[in-house]
Formats: structure tokens, sequence, C-alpha cells
């Protein structure tokens, strides 16, 4: 009797709601274990809740480290207010500083025209407004524009040094990278590591210090960054595994 319910229960809707809800508690759970280390309460979560433990793991754990791209009408819907608010700032007080949120705003919308026309306007009205300039860098590198990135960047990194807490000296980083100049790029790259230890500059220095024949000291930044980050606290380290998985790609071809 219980098998003959078992397989009704699976031929119809029920089974494959039951056979999406085990694979998605076996997706939470393999993403627990790679990434919450062997002493995280969520394996007990997932272990004795199972789809309810995998919703909750979800909702807490891995939405906050993997934000979903909203489609761009539905992020124009929740901006609105939002967007009402920053269009009537420029409009009655218009000063840099409110054209320089009108561009998040766009920026975050995805509407990067608009963004990058609203970041123009905040450095028209001040040439050293750190967030027009920093908006308008994110968009050339984005556009691939690498030489306008770099201009803004600099004129930036001349204003602050410290500036966006070392966003900006990593994603020079990255547009040095792109142009090719790795001389510049080099010691740029080992500035940063020292001055903000970025995973992502020790991963790009590695190659260029490969490209140099250098295999031997590119292995010793790459496993020393790894060492750092798995030492790190949690959010740290599952915040950069992009960059530790390029880590060990490299590595792995060097020790080939």
């Amino acid at each position: 009797m219980y098998s003959l319910t078992l397989a009704r229960l699976m031929s119809g809707a029920g089974g494959w709601l039951l056979l999406v809800g085990q694979g998605f508690w076996l997706w939470m759970l393999i993403d627990c274990m790679k990434n919450e280390g062997p002493r995280s309460e969520w394996r007990y979560v997932l272990f004795f809740g199972n789809v309810a433990g995998a919703l909750a793991y979800f909702v807490a754990r891995w939405l906050p480290n993997n934000p979903i791209p909203l489609p761009g009408f539905f992020r124009r819907w929740t901006y609105k207010q939002k967007l009402w608010n920053a269009k009537a700032a420029v409009h009655n007080i218009g000063n840099a500083h409110q054209y320089g949120i009108l561009g998040d705003v766009y920026f975050e919308m995805g509407d990067m025209t608009e963004a990058q026309k609203a970041y123009q306007k905040a450095i028209e009205k001040n040439p050293k407004h750190q967030g027009g300039l920093w908006g308008l860098a994110q968009i050339s590198m984005q556009t691939k524009d690498y030489l306008a990135a770099k201009q803004y960047l600099d004129t930036l990194n001349k204003i602050d040094p410290e500036a966006r807490f070392g966003e900006v000296s990593l994603l020079y980083g990255k547009v040095l990278v792109e142009l090719q100049e790795w001389q510049e790029a080099k010691v740029h790259l080992e500035r940063d590591i020292r001055h903000w230890s970025h995973p992502e500059s020790s991963v790009m220095l590695a190659k260029i210090l490969i490209q140099e024949g250098q295999r031997e000291e590119a292995k010793d930044r790459l496993e020393t960054m790894i060492a750092r980050v798995q030492a790190s606290p949690m959010y740290h380290h599952r915040r950069h595994q992009s960059a530790i998985q390029q880590a060990k790609k490299l590595l792995r071809s060097l020790n080939s």
C-alpha cells in the first residue's frame, strides 16, 4: 500500500515538486559545505531541516552573498520613488552632490546612459566631485574605454588616495592590466597588495609575473593570498571565492 501511494505521488505533480525540493536542498547543502566551514551550525540546520532548512539557508546565507540581478523594468519600478526624489533634488537645488545622487540611482537601475549624463553634470558643477568621477570611471570600464577610465581614476587618486576604501586602487590596477601597461601595473598592484590586500590584485600580479617567467614568485604570491583569505572571517572568504578559484587554477597550471 505504501509503495503504491509513493508511486502515485511520484508520477504526478507531487513527484516533480519532491524532486525540485530535494534538488534545491542538495544545492544549498553543497554550497554550505563549500563555503561555511566544517564547524558551521548551518550543516545541522540543512541535515535536519531538509527543504525548510534549505529555504532558511537560502534567505539567510546564500542571497546576501549572491545578489540576484533584477530585470530592468522591475528595477525601474522598485526605484521609482528614489528616482523621483533624486530628480526633485536636482530640480530644486542642482548642485554637484544632487547630480551625483541622481547618477547613482540610474547606475543602480542599470540605465548607464542617464547615469553618465548625471555624473558628467556633477563634475561640470564641481570637477573634484568624487562620486561623479567614480561613476564615470565605472561606466568607462564597462564600455571598455580604458583610457577614459584611467583619466578619471588618476584625478580621483590626486584628490584622495584613500578614496572609496581601496576600490579606486583596485579598479586602477584592472585598467592598467587592460591597457597592457605591464610595468606600471606591476608597481601599482604590489602597492595595492601591501596597502589594501585585494586578492584580485594578487591574481593579476601573478599573471604578470608568469608572463615575465617568474613562476616561483607567482606561486608564492598566489599561495600567500589563498592562505590569507582562508584565515580571514567567513564573509571575507565567501566574497572572494572568484579570486580564490582563479588562483587555484593558476597554481595547477604552474605545478603541471
